[in-house]
């Protein structure tokens, strides 16, 4: 895996709002790769980061995850069922776009 690509993936989602969720799709348009990277480099590396804030785009996690994201939804605010994120969670590519002009700092940019 790239590494500057890796570590883009896991700024972006750490610029996540608490109580917002983005899905893999428009991570991975911010990031400038695809959705199923995305989903490798939060399988492989993402555990020390928000990932409860990144689900796919029907706004649910893997079952296995699930027990542990709802106990992040609740303590944060995010609207859901007990099967997955409200739409209202959601952010949009525009709002993470510009979460990441205003707060990432590129590894890849310099």
């Amino acid at each position: 895996m790239d590494e500057v690509v890796v570590e883009r993936v896991l700024r972006i989602v750490e610029l996540v709002p608490t109580g917002h969720v983005v899905n893999y799709g428009t991570v991975g348009l911010v990031a400038s790769c695809s959705p199923r990277y995305v989903g490798r480099v939060m399988k492989e590396f993402g555990s020390n980061v928000t990932w409860w804030r990144v689900v796919n785009a029907a706004g649910v996690l893997p079952e296995a995850l699930l027990p542990t994201a709802r106990g992040r939804w609740d303590d944060e605010g995010t609207p859901h069922t007990h099967e997955k994120v409200s739409r209202s969670a959601f952010i949009d590519v525009d709002d993470l776009e510009e979460l990441w002009r205003t707060h990432g700092i590129d590894p890849g940019s310099s």
